[in-house]
């Protein structure tokens, strides 16, 4: 794994820099090309003087520079993400999300976020025709929290697959719904330019900011 991402980070790293070099050029070119026409259009009696053109290339070498160095620190931020990330190998998060995997041996696991206040809390798991076929209660108390399903129903146990679940209350007298997170495990780190994506065991990448808490 660490062979891929030192490989995958050195190619970001290479193509951040050419684009801040390519910027570089560009800039350098539309300086020469208005300098040339500066040139020709001047006013004979009153040329353009020494001072005046030496001003103008340090502007454009400082606006360079700049561009460089921001080039450069894009790179070295992105390099960082991707070796941040890379910690995350391994290990469970939850991201949005309401499905539940139960194994043969391997509990389903998921999450929710309780407001204050909240009672009667209950996980409500679903088969894939939307059946209800478990009913968890759960402590009040309020934040992210985490649940386990044994697979145990009202008439046995569940088979091994795949299930959803929902999460209900009674806030202020009133019934309601709560955000529900899926439990993931990451398996590896893709770099990308606009932020390394983490590959899920299921297959899908998602984005670092998708993560609502590291188990």
């Amino acid at each position: 794994m660490s062979i891929e991402l030192a490989g995958l980070s050195k190619s970001s790293a290479i193509t951040g820099t050419g684009n801040a070099a390519k910027k570089v050029e560009d800039a350098g070119e539309r300086f020469l090309k208005l300098l040339v026409a500066q040139l020709k259009n001047q006013d004979p009696l009153n040329p353009l003087d020494n001072a005046q053109m030496t001003s103008q290339m340090a502007q454009v070498s400082t606006v360079q520079g700049i561009e460089k160095l921001n080039g450069t620190m894009g790179a070295m931020l992105n390099q960082i993400q991707v070796m941040q990330a890379g910690t995350l190998t391994g290990k469970e998060v939850l991201i949005d999300g309401n499905n539940l995997t139960l194994g043969g041996e391997t509990p389903a696991r998921g999450g929710f976020e309780l407001p204050g206040g909240m009672s009667n809390v209950k996980v409500e798991v679903r088969d894939a025709q939307g059946a209800l076929v478990a009913t968890i209660p759960q402590p009040n108390t309020p934040g992210i929290r985490t649940f386990v399903w044994d697979g145990k129903t009202t008439g046995g146990t569940a088979a091994p697959g795949a299930y959803t679940f929902n999460v209900t209350g009674t806030l202020g007298g009133q019934q309601g719904s709560v955000g529900t997170f899926a439990l993931e495990r990451i398996s590896g780190v893709i770099p990308n330019p606009a932020g390394p994506r983490l590959t899920l065991a299921g297959g899908a990448t998602i984005a670092m900011d998708a993560i609502k808490t590291i188990l």
